[in-house]
């Protein structure tokens, strides 16, 4: 495993992302408090104008169920820009209710599958995780406000060096990204209070659950590389046995195993 070059990380102007972000903040906070009253939904905004204007439109889904309070999970993405983790000419869909597409078949998950899956990753655990499957870097984003340390492992170079170059412009200085086989884990680092896996396994691979730390959880889209797939939680329990919870369905592209 290496770590991915951030040479081409340039200084941000702070100036103009705080104001930005403290309009959008704003906004957010209204929504919070609509939604606030019908609890357990999922919460998605569409970007209208990367300009002037600065709109945002808040759609509330159908509710999550299985006793999910996705709101605190969606308090902290409204502070991550998604907009500045697709390409320029996606930027209008950038706060939709749906997957992006990145390239090399994958894509950026649906807000409500980014807040789902961090959720039942973070919940009662906040100090190390581990990413498969970096993509462009936003759910890394996500995870780096809610633990201490990211480390994410993506294997197409050229989407790891794009990620963590956004990642150091953004000054998500807790996230590190590297370059490798995803499914051998980053043990150098084990282990790993959370792992959020971000293709199928079929099965989850026993290098991964040997990487997570007693007590941790792994959170994976488990079935068929064409799918559909089944989202699971594995936990590790005390005597180092696996407890296994299925949540819903789910579709995600392949992983690959190089690039």
């Amino acid at each position: 495993m290496r770590e991915a070059d951030r040479s081409s990380v340039h200084p941000v102007a702070f100036a103009q992302v705080v104001v930005w972000g403290a309009g959008v903040f704003t906004l957010f906070a209204v929504s919070y408090f609509t939604v606030w009253l019908s609890r357990n939904v999922a919460l998605g905004a569409r970007y209208v104008t990367p300009n002037d204007g600065a709109t945002l439109q808040v759609a509330v889904f159908e509710p999550v169920g299985h006793g999910f309070d996705l709101i605190p999970t969606f308090s902290v993405m409204v502070r991550v820009p998604r907009h500045r983790f697709v390409s320029d000419w996606r930027r209008e869909d950038a706060y939709a209710a749906k997957s992006l597409p990145i390239g090399w078949g994958r894509t950026i998950p649906e807000p409500f599958l980014v807040a789902l899956m961090t959720d039942l990753a973070a919940r009662g655990r906040g100090h190390k995780v581990l990413e498969i499957g970096t993509g462009a870097g936003y759910q890394a984003a996500v995870l780096s406000e809610m633990f201490e340390r990211v480390y994410t492992i993506e294997p197409v170079e050229t989407l790891a060096q794009r990620a963590a170059a956004t990642l150091g412009d953004l000054g998500y200085g807790n996230v590190t990204v590297g370059v490798g086989d995803p499914f051998e884990g980053w043990p150098e680092f084990a282990p790993f209070d959370s792992i959020v896996v971000k293709g199928p396994v079929e099965p989850v691979p026993q290098t991964l659950i040997d990487q997570l730390a007693l007590g941790g959880k792994l959170v994976a889209p488990v079935g068929p590389r064409e799918g559909p797939q089944v989202l699971q939680v594995l936990e590790k329990l005390p005597d180092g046995s696996v407890a296994t919870r299925s949540v819903l369905e789910v579709r995600f592209p392949p992983l690959p195993s190089d690039d």
